[in-house]
């Protein structure tokens, strides 16, 4: 029998032993052990290594991200980020061009109140502004295709209007005037209109509606 059992762990086969009365043997524990270290000895297939992930220890060795760092409020409010400052209006409200100025404007828009508020007469001066600075766009545009002309001197009382009260054209009406200039420059039609009225008030200078 014990030749027979020691021709079988050469032959390569698992030898377990004989548990007598009183528990496992030795040998027995032997093997045991001897299983364990053939276990942990045992090299892992190439698909645990590159294609498991799915083991607790992989989980935790995978690298963290970095983290999204975000950027303080002044540095998004950047050069390419700030609202750009108000410009103030840079005209002086009594500088004429073309023969008017926006002190001049704002008295006729406040020529039909007796006695107007502070809101009315802020309210004409913000008018004023604007449509003054539409008119010395046009005055300009017009000195650049009639060279001529006298657009600079007398240019804006060839922008009246002689129908509405205040004599002033209405801001809409200049913007349709400037974008057809623009647009259509000599060949426009208010590029001829302006001319023609250019023309017929020759002579007569001066401005006529800042006293009404």
């Amino acid at each position: 029998m014990m030749m027979d059992a020691a021709n079988s762990s050469y032959s390569g086969r698992e030898v377990i032993p004989h548990s007598g009365p009183s528990g496992p043997s030795t040998s027995s524990s032997w093997t045991e052990d001897s299983f364990d270290m053939r276990v942990l000895l045992e090299p892992f297939s190439e698909t645990e290594m590159e294609g498991g992930g799915t083991s607790v220890n992989q989980r935790e060795a995978r690298p963290a991200l970095p983290a999204n760092p975000v950027a303080s409020r002044g540095e998004e409010a950047g050069p390419s980020n700030r609202a750009p400052p108000r410009v103030p209006y840079p005209d002086h409200p009594d500088e004429m061009i073309g023969g008017d100025c926006v002190l001049s404007i704002q008295r006729r828009l406040l020529a039909k109140y007796r006695f107007p508020s502070s809101e009315i007469i802020e309210f004409a001066r913000i008018q004023a502004e604007d449509l003054f600075e539409v008119k010395v766009e046009i005055i300009k545009v017009m000195t650049g295709l009639d060279p001529t002309g006298d657009w600079m001197g007398r240019g804006a009382r060839a922008l009246d209007n002689p129908r509405t009260a205040t004599g002033e054209p209405s801001l809409e009406r200049l913007y349709a005037l400037r974008d057809n200039l623009n647009e259509g420059g000599v060949q426009s039609e208010t590029f001829a209109d302006l001319k023609n009225r250019m023309i017929s008030k020759r002579g007569g200078g001066g401005d006529k509606n800042s006293s009404t």
